[in-house]
């Protein structure tokens, strides 16, 4: 099985892609504490795919935005 979310964003250069899963990691420090989450989510997703024989991947699409892969076996 595998679950396609897309986005429109500006994507993730490509050398940034696996850090974002490392726990705590955030990508924009700028944006307003308040609002933005501690940097756990891509981390706890691969985690548990991975736990089950999966995985969890980014792309960035050709017409902009990016691509996460949530791949579990069948």
């Amino acid at each position: 099985m595998v679950i396609v979310v897309d986005d429109d964003g500006p994507g993730i250069p490509e050398g940034e892609q696996e850090k974002v899963f490392a726990p705590f990691y955030r990508r924009e420090p700028a944006r307003d504490p308040t609002k933005a989450g501690v940097g756990l989510g891509l981390s706890i997703a691969r985690t548990v795919a991975r736990e089950h024989g999966g995985d969890v991947t980014l792309k960035n699409r050709s017409g902009g935005g990016l691509r996460a892969l949530f791949e579990l076996p069948t």
